[in-house]
């Protein structure tokens, strides 16, 4: 065996362990990716399940931005956190998790019907009168549509995943 063919073995050697390396450190990466984005959604679906279980009159007040309106005993309000979940840079809330509703954007305690939001389906006849009007509604909705948000800064850079969905009065 000649140097030559000893160094082109090295190096064909070596490229195919290099090559190796990437592939596995690829999978690591894929592989916490896919389990930070599972933790997401599993807390969101719980968060969701949350909702449902709360009186329907009260999940507005209960989980919306404003404490101004709690009732008495758990209120959470709209932010969550996520273990195994890290916070993103920057944000000003320190919480990965949110509950979103279609709030008037001056006033959080103020649920509206003609607010533009396609992922919500809105505008929408909240309080099922027939009529689409921009007053309040936090008193005397019959729909509720829910954003669940999810915001992380994970291994492969800033992630987030949501969940959409719409809570009715089943009373009515």
């Amino acid at each position: 065996m000649t140097v030559v063919e000893l160094v082109v073995g090295m190096v064909i050697l070596i490229i195919a362990v290099g090559g190796t390396l990437g592939v596995v450190s690829s999978f690591v990466t894929l592989e916490q990716s896919s389990r930070e984005t599972t933790l997401a959604y599993l807390e969101a679906q719980r968060v969701v399940e949350r909702l449902q279980s709360q009186p329907f009159d009260e999940v507005f007040a209960r989980f919306n931005a404003t404490q101004a309106d709690d009732p008495a005993g758990d209120s959470p309000g709209e932010l969550f956190d996520v273990a195994g979940l890290n916070v993103r840079a920057g944000d000003a809330d320190g919480s990965v998790g949110q509950i979103i509703f279609p709030t008037d954007p001056a006033d959080d305690s103020a649920l509206r019907e003609d607010l533009q939001d396609a992922a919500l389906g809105m505008p929408r006849d909240l309080n099922a009168d027939g009529v689409l009007d921009n007053d309040d509604r936090a008193g005397d909705y019959e729909v509720l549509p829910v954003r669940v948000r999810v915001e992380w800064r994970g291994r492969s850079g800033n992630r987030f995943v949501e969940l959409h969905t719409v809570l009715r009065n089943e009373s009515s």
